[in-house]
């Protein structure tokens, strides 16, 4: 069994994948995104919790200007998105406009 877990961990890095991939929590509070910028590996996922008791909306707006609707949440809710790419994503509450932050994928 541990053969077969050293190869597999090999085999990720051969092929450019994290080992092991890093789940980072951004909450929701106060109309606001805390904390308000994180940087993550490629490969990593972020949780978004909602601890303010209202609706939030998860939107995505990637390098190349696209967004993508991750859907709403609801208080004790969470929303996980998954970083495959490099680059620098905005993350904004279609709800919320004041609500915003940055996602820096290394």
């Amino acid at each position: 069994m541990r053969k077969f877990g050293l190869a597999l961990i090999g085999a990720l890095a051969l092929a450019g994948l994290p080992a092991h991939a890093v789940e980072k929590i951004v909450d929701q509070k106060d109309l606001m995104f805390i904390p308000g910028s994180v940087t993550i590996a490629v490969g990593d996922t972020i949780r978004f919790t909602d601890t303010d008791r209202i609706t939030h909306n998860i939107t995505i707006v990637y390098p190349d200007g696209t967004a993508e609707d991750k859907g709403m949440d609801r208080y004790n809710e969470d929303i996980i998105v998954h970083f495959t790419k490099p680059g620098v994503y905005q993350v904004r509450c279609l709800i919320h406009p004041m609500m915003h932050m940055t996602v820096t994928v290394k």
